[in-house]
């Protein structure tokens, strides 16, 4: 009987110590924006930091537009195409695969680099949008 408990012990323990999928989703985030972030510019774009919203379910990258591309008609003319490309990015990337299935929602912001008060693009995909 002692060792069957000293089991259940151990089994609840470390069970304990197993995090779920939206705290380690909060957890990678963080150490993500701690660890890389703001990360170089690439085609423009330079990722400065990444948050997970355990409430909302929601992977939101914050971004700033540099460069070139750091223009609001650049914008206001490709915006489908731009959204187009982020829900690709979903739907096709293997990163997001564990999120897309616990039914996470993926949210991009893409500020301006020159005016961080200018907000270029902002838009939540939620697994409806992306499980087209």
């Amino acid at each position: 009987m002692k060792n069957i408990l000293l089991l259940m012990a151990s089994a609840i323990l470390l069970s304990s110590c197993h995090e779920s999928l939206e705290k380690r989703a909060q957890r990678e985030a963080r150490e993500y924006t701690e660890k890389y972030c703001p990360t170089p510019v690439r085609d423009y774009v330079r990722t400065d930091s990444v948050s997970f919203d355990i409430n909302t379910k929601t992977y939101h990258y914050y971004c700033s537009i540099v460069g070139d591309l750091d223009n609001r008609t650049i914008f206001d003319i490709n915006r489908e195409k731009i959204a187009e490309a982020l829900q690709t990015q979903i739907n096709e990337g293997t990163n997001f695969r564990a999120y897309k299935k616990a039914g996470f929602s993926f949210q991009w912001t893409l500020r301006s680099d020159k005016d961080k008060k200018m907000v270029y693009f902002d838009k939540k995909y939620t697994p409806k949008d992306y499980n087209k």
